[in-house]
């Protein structure tokens, strides 16, 4: 029987995140605010709309992987700094989030939203995308927090 690759990825979250937050747990620390666990993505999308696409790929972990809707995974920092350059030369732009859910254990959290963004195609039409988002996050060292994973797909099917 032949699995679809986004059923194998929801079955490792779903097995592999209770084990990663039980590992790294600390009786001391107290869960991150939703405020503090959001700020990755809208440094992220004021990043896109400012057309950096370096600042957009520091709010990724170095080894942080992408699961764009339709493409392959686009895994390491390197990658996604092409990817996210590559978004913005195709005409991505006027990129909103909104936070509906958050959580953390420790060092790692996650958020869930909603997006919104413009892209224009090649013959210069302007095509608004909506979504929904889940990113899996670390705090660095530093206390920032980070994207070791995200996910997200458009509300309307793919365009033919």
């Amino acid at each position: 029987m032949k699995t679809n690759p986004f059923t194998q990825i929801i079955t490792a979250f779903a097995i592999l995140l209770p084990v990663a937050l039980g590992c790294n747990t600390s009786a001391k620390e107290k869960p991150a605010t939703a405020e503090e666990l959001s700020r990755m993505n809208r440094d992220f999308a004021a990043a896109l709309n400012a057309k950096d696409a370096v600042a957009a790929t520091n709010c990724y972990a170095e080894d942080a992987t992408l699961y764009p809707p339709n493409e392959p995974a686009v895994t390491g920092r390197e990658n996604i700094l092409n990817y996210w350059k590559d978004a913005i030369e195709a005409g991505a732009t006027n990129v909103t989030v909104k936070t509906i859910a958050t959580g953390s254990e420790g060092n790692l959290g996650w958020e869930t939203g909603r997006f919104r963004m413009d892209v224009q195609t090649p013959d210069g039409k302007v095509v608004m995308d909506n979504g929904r988002y889940t990113e899996l996050l670390k705090r660095t060292k530093d206390g920032k927090w980070v994207s070791i994973m995200g996910m997200w797909n458009a509300d309307a099917p793919p365009v033919p």
